[in-house]
């Protein structure tokens, strides 16, 4: 086998010295682009990863900070919602309160109304019974008048009163 190896190696004009110079050679380039290759990509795909990462924990920080602007947000159209209903329920409320005043308004102006007719009701009553009085006083002072004239009986004080208020009914 070391004759294979060598007349291999002296085909291609190799010696031994010169197969370890290469290997020496191919090991310094490996570790040189081990070192000025592989450690900076490795380095920059770390980076990356990490930027990534950082991106990613951005991402749901605002993923999270979103929601919890939306929940804000549908709190706020809740509180909205609420705060127009109660608005609206003051202005029915008031509406009604409004309404309940003019309604007693209109009750105290019809009372008042309604007072001043019997008041002049009354007056008018009153006056009416002054002049009844007037007249009774007057058909009185007639009846006595036509009693002093003469004797009267029962049929002629019949008589007499139905003059009496026949006269007074003209």
């Amino acid at each position: 086998m070391s004759f294979l190896c060598n007349s291999v190696f002296d085909n291609l004009g190799l010696d031994w010295r010169s197969m370890l110079f290469y290997i020496g050679n191919f090991l310094i380039l490996f570790g040189v682009l081990i070192a000025v290759l592989y450690k900076p990509v490795k380095k920059m795909i770390i980076n990356k990863r990490n930027s990534l990462n950082d991106v990613y924990e951005e991402n749901e920080k605002l993923k999270a900070e979103s929601e919890n602007l939306k929940a804000e947000y549908d709190k706020m159209v809740e509180d909205t919602k609420l705060e127009s209903a109660r608005v609206a329920a003051e202005v029915a409320k008031a509406a009604e309160e409004r309404a309940e005043a003019i309604v007693a308004d209109a009750q105290a102006q019809s009372k008042a109304i309604i007072d001043a007719a019997k008041n002049d009701a009354m007056y008018q009553k009153e006056q009416l019974k002054n002049e009844y009085r007037d007249s009774v006083n007057k058909l009185a002072v007639q009846i006595a008048q036509k009693l002093l004239e003469r004797e009267i009986s029962d049929a002629d004080n019949s008589a007499l009163i139905e003059q009496v208020l026949s006269d007074w009914e003209d």
